[in-house]
């Protein structure tokens, strides 16, 4: 079957069998879903609870991968309703040709949000598709490489006026054991790579952002605006010496009784001497869905993408999305004649309702300067 195929598959099945189709998914949810400790008895205290998603998805490279996503859903102690709650996402996956990878984005927020505790933590033993720098690479710069990489980003934030938090904290960032997968023209396989691509990061953050989202994991109504300017250099035990700049903007309405609008517009620049893979890039499951992860890399990358997210029945919604982006090496290389463009549709399956957690299954065309088509499942929404 072709991948497009699927979700308009699951739109006829779901269509045509509502009553029985949601008893099923009301089933299938109650397994995913687990509370932790003992029930509060207090009724409007916040009950602590995991929730379990698996992970699909398949690559020329890497043949069929799968795992499991799980994420912890709580309230600090002495947090009441107007904290939001803390979410700390987990998600493992295996693949057929042995490569594992690990990664979480988390965000906690102090009783009245005075703080928020928010970062990322992956690890990575994974082959990838590496085309080189710019814009205009193609399918013949394409090289088949593997590596491992740790990533550790731990950000702390203090709300300064009501719902815009300030402050900082460090990014550990280690790309080693850097390997080509396939021969090419100039390099036999199994070359090391570590002194092109391989690199160490290691920098002090400072971040500031506004956010009055109602829920950090798929908002319906506010608007994020958040700010990262990071500082990398030798001294501090690094192999390069660079600074990286993100703005990160998302904004929610609600559109009549079972629709959302959401957008986003995403920038992030590298300057002085970045290495390749600290680039900024475009590609992947949230940022130019369509594209292969990583398929564009170079210093500026510029990103915007909306979404139409309509919840047709108490357990079953869809969403329609399109984006546009492009890289380059400095503002004025930028045009519209060189941006890449990705179109999608996906369905959505509610587990949690009462944190509005989806799970997430998309396909999505990129098209513009060079095409390409992507299949998605998850857990969460992609921004």
């Amino acid at each position: 079957m072709k991948p497009y195929l699927l979700p308009l598959l699951c739109l006829f099945i779901l269509g045509s069998t509502n009553v029985r189709a949601q008893s099923l998914i009301d089933k299938v949810t109650d397994l995913m879903e687990f509370n932790i400790g003992k029930t509060p008895e207090d009724t409007s205290a916040f009950q602590t609870k995991i929730v379990f998603a698996p992970i699909v998805y398949y690559e020329p490279n890497t043949s069929f991968g799968f795992g499991f996503g799980a994420s912890l859903l709580f309230k600090p102690r002495g947090a009441g309703p107007e904290t939001r709650t803390s979410n700390i996402p987990v998600g493992i996956s295996y693949t057929l040709n042995n490569q594992v990878f690990f990664t979480s984005g988390y965000t906690v927020f102090f009783p009245q949000e005075k703080w928020i505790f928010r970062g990322n933590l992956d690890y990575t033993d994974f082959p990838r598709d590496y085309f080189g720098i710019g814009n205009g690479t193609t399918e013949e710069d394409r090289s088949v490489i593997t590596y491992q990489q740790i990533l550790v980003e731990p950000l702390l934030l203090r709300q300064v006026l009501p719902k815009i938090f300030v402050g900082g904290g460090f990014r550990y960032d280690r790309f080693y054991n850097t390997e080509l997968l396939e021969a090419t023209d100039l390099l036999p396989e199994g070359a090391n790579l570590q002194d092109s691509l391989g690199s160490t990061s290691f920098g002090l953050e400072f971040a500031a952002s506004y956010d009055n989202r109602d829920n950090v994991v798929n908002a319906q109504r506010g608007t994020l605006v958040e700010f990262t300017q990071g500082f990398y250099g030798k001294s501090l035990g690094g192999s390069n010496t660079f600074q990286l700049s993100k703005v990160d903007v998302r904004g929610y309405k609600r559109t009549g009784k079972k629709g959302v609008v959401a957008l986003n517009a995403f920038a992030r620049y590298a300057a002085g001497d970045p290495p390749p893979y600290e680039m900024s890039e475009l590609g992947g499951d949230f940022l130019l869905r369509g594209f292969p992860e990583g398929r564009f890399r170079d210093r500026l990358a510029l990103f915007a993408q909306a979404e139409y997210r309509w919840q047709t029945w108490r357990s079953i919604g869809f969403v329609f999305y399109g984006g546009a982006g492009q890289v380059a090496e400095g503002a004025a290389d930028l045009g519209f004649d060189q941006l890449r463009y990705s179109l999608g549709t996906g369905l959505r399956v509610l587990i949690i309702p009462s944190e509005n957690i989806n799970l997430r299954l998309d396909y999505a065309y990129g098209f513009g300067l060079s095409s390409g088509s992507g299949f998605y499942l998850g857990l969460g929404e992609a921004f």
